[in-house]
């Protein structure tokens, strides 16, 4: 079994010799080197290559902040983990900001020290290393997948729970339908705990249980009498009722039922899970655009980097993956900026935060951009769909969507005045 490759970078000797010490009698973890700068440890990292660098925060010259943004940009599969003396708020926030994946207060146990180490290691082994051959095939798998006809097929996804991709979901699809009038539908794929039935108020009706039942003859007749219709005009093809009976579903009912859809509609919009299981990779490789939704606190921001660090490593173009800020606000105490930069990405939008109305539409499943049309939120939307038709439908053209006051305006987003008409 490989050893846990581990780099020591403290300015003071002392504390990397202590380091040293306390690991170097284990037997899964081999000391590859020690820095005693930032530079140092850049510079060791490209030849040590270590699996984990254990990094002290505050040294002069480079600090360990601006070197592990470095190393990480050289090398996104190490795993940093922050040595400090100080057990404050923001220093944590920057460390996380800039990549690490655990943080240690000086002066720490043994039992914490190889805790770190190993939890970090398994994060960094986790994370898939591709062939070149399998990156190739990668990056061009959403057009084999889309032929010419066939609908444009776009995944939500979030790297944790909670963070909005649901509700997402749901607007920007009733979004897409009311700006373009052409066929739109929603396939939600958590399986196990699917919401958008609930937030375009759709009571019991068939679901995708309906195609396990027929596996062998999944067809545009069957699925239109299992697909669901939504007074905006969207359908929706539903995820089971209970928990349970997801265990039923395959990947291949999922892939054959999202196939055929896209020859009866011009877009899906695709409800995911987080994680990247089976059913999602394919879903994901199936798609021709990604929507990764990040919430403004360090646990959404950290999952979403190592969601995004796995894309690459999948050889997802990063153009495939776009980033949408959701409850944009000004007490989270992260400036969206250094959210973007945390992430390396563009923010494609950003989605005010508006707890009353977005609660008020999921709680009585009118959908946000339906019954609350002049929200901040719901204007958004209606830009971040509008931007989305008009940079993949020529034949669509600029028209004016309202904007709320004092709304904020980012990237793409902001560069739009409008809600689209043929040309």
């Amino acid at each position: 079994m490989a050893k846990i490759k581990v780099l020591i970078v403290d300015d003071v000797q002392e504390s990397r010799d202590n380091v040293e010490r306390l690991l170097k009698f284990e037997p899964d973890i081999e000391i590859v080197g020690k820095a005693s700068s930032g530079r140092e440890a850049i510079e060791l990292t490209a030849t040590t290559q270590p699996t984990v660098v254990l990094m002290d925060v505050n040294m002069p010259g480079m600090d360990g902040i601006e070197a592990t943004k470095a190393i990480l940009a050289r090398r996104a599969n190490t795993g940093v983990i922050m040595m400090s003396v100080l057990n404050e708020p923001d220093v944590l926030r920057r460390s996380m900001l800039a990549g690490a994946r655990e943080y240690l207060v000086k002066p720490f146990s043994l039992d914490d020290l190889l805790s770190g180490v190993r939890t970090v290691h398994q994060m960094v082994e986790a994370m898939p290393v591709p062939t070149v051959e399998s990156q190739a095939a990668v990056a061009d798998r959403s057009e084999q997948q889309r032929p010419a006809g066939q609908a444009r097929i776009l995944s939500f996804a979030g790297s944790k729970g909670g963070v909005g991709r649901s509700f997402l979901a749901t607007n920007f699809a009733i979004a897409l339908r009311e700006i373009t009038n052409q066929k739109v539908a929603v396939l939600d794929a958590n399986l196990a705990f699917g919401d958008v039935g609930l937030m375009m108020n759709i009571g019991d009706g068939k679901t995708i249980i309906e195609a396990v039942k027929y596996r062998d003859s999944i067809d545009d007749e069957l699925l239109d009498t299992i697909l669901i219709d939504h007074a905006s005009g969207v359908r929706l093809l539903a995820a089971p009722s209970a928990p349970q009976d997801a265990e039923t579903v395959t990947t291949g009912v999922v892939r054959d039922c999202l196939n055929v859809m896209a020859t009866m509609f011009d877009y899906i919009i695709i409800d995911t899970r987080p994680g990247f299981e089976d059913l999602n990779l394919q879903l994901f490789d199936m798609s021709d655009l990604i929507f990764l939704v990040v919430t403004m606190d360090m646990a959404a921001i950290k999952d979403a980097r190592q969601f995004l660090e796995i894309t690459d490593l999948l050889g997802y173009e990063q153009q495939r993956v776009r980033v949408l800020l959701n409850r944009l606000n000004d007490y989270s105490g992260i400036p969206a900026v250094e959210i973007g930069e945390s992430l390396r990405r563009e923010l494609w939008a950003q989605i005010p935060d508006e707890p009353g109305p977005v609660l008020r539409s999921i709680n009585e499943g009118v959908p946000l951009v339906s019954g609350s049309r002049e929200s901040r939120a719901a204007v958004e939307i209606r830009r971040m769909a509008a931007a989305f038709v008009k940079e993949v439908a020529p034949e669509f053209s600029d028209v004016a969507i309202n904007e709320s006051p004092g709304m904020g305006r980012s990237g793409v987003l902001g560069k739009l005045k409008v809600a689209l008409r043929p040309s």
